[in-house]
């Protein structure tokens, strides 16, 4: 099975200010978290704006991150999940063939009454048999609607090709109740603010935004825990609560891009109908990444 244990960021989209993608500042945005201590990088998830995304430039992104992460050594995890089955398939063949070693996979949304355990259920399975490489299951039920039930968790972590998942609920005690039927399914917290907690019950590691800007204080946090040292790995996720709910919560994308152009990487615009951080918004998080040390 594929040890995915690490820290990913899911990273941003970067748009020029008529919302074309900004090919080049991913790329260098990219050669920046090679240097990091990251694992490698999701894309795209919710902070890359994926729902505003293009087939072709779904694709195209990850030409350019592959390209990168293959030099690099590191590892590219593709979202490949749409609403429908058969093309979230086509997508997880096409970012395979790219160089994708895993799939984060979205569930459908838009008929949300119908995304029953069954449904579900069949809808993975599917995608888990056709895949060449391995899916995680990614539940977002802020975004999605969709909350995954400890039940279908287990029964998904039954096939072989789905190995994991992404849970950005923050419910310890769902992920707790998984890992107690399925200890080997590999738990990646989607939230920085509840990495050390999902580590506390068995979680390999983290898929958040937060990586996207402060890799080195969320890798203390798994380095501490792993070595013992609690009450640094506590010290270290206190510091750094209010600037994640800052810009996962409160600000959103717009937060995390702005929040990326003050640390040196390149946020930009988002993509309309999303619009730039506003005045107060950017005030806050200068204030917040000053206390979090993340900027002088």
């Amino acid at each position: 099975m594929l040890n995915l244990a690490g820290l990913y960021p899911p990273i941003p989209t970067p748009f020029d200010a008529a919302g074309n993608i900004a090919y080049d500042k991913l790329a260098d945005n990219l050669r920046t978290w090679v240097t990091q201590p990251l694992d490698g990088i999701v894309m795209p998830g919710s902070n890359s704006e994926a729902a505003f995304l293009t087939r072709d430039e779904r694709i195209q992104v990850w030409r350019v991150c592959a390209e990168t992460l293959r030099a690099s050594g590191k590892r590219l995890i593709a979202g490949t999940g749409v609403e429908t089955t058969a093309e979230t398939i086509e997508l997880t063949k096409i970012a395979a063939e790219l160089g994708a070693e895993a799939a984060l996979a979205l569930s459908p949304y838009f008929y949300k009454p119908a995304m029953t355990h069954d449904v579900l259920v069949a809808h993975y399975q599917a995608i888990a048999d056709a895949s060449p490489i391995p899916i995680l299951i990614y539940n977002v039920p802020l975004f999605t609607g969709v909350d995954f039930t400890p039940e279908t968790l287990i029964t998904l972590a039954k096939h072989p090709q789905i190995i994991g998942a992404k849970d950005s609920s923050a419910n310890v005690v769902k992920m707790t109740e998984v890992l107690a039927a399925q200890p080997d399914f590999q738990v990646l917290s989607g939230s920085a603010g509840a990495l050390l907690a999902f580590l506390s019950v068995g979680s390999v590691g983290g898929i958040v935004a937060l990586a996207n800007i402060a890799a080195a204080p969320l890798r203390r946090v798994m380095d501490s825990f792993q070595a013992g040292d609690l009450a640094t790995a506590r010290q270290v996720q206190y510091s750094l609560m209010d600037i994640n709910k800052a810009i996962t919560l409160h600000f959103g994308v717009s937060g995390l891009k702005y929040a990326m152009d003050r640390v040196g990487l390149y946020g930009g615009p988002p993509r309309r109908p999303l619009l730039p951080l506003h005045e107060a918004g950017q005030t806050e998080i200068d204030r917040l990444l000053r206390a979090s040390g993340l900027i002088a």
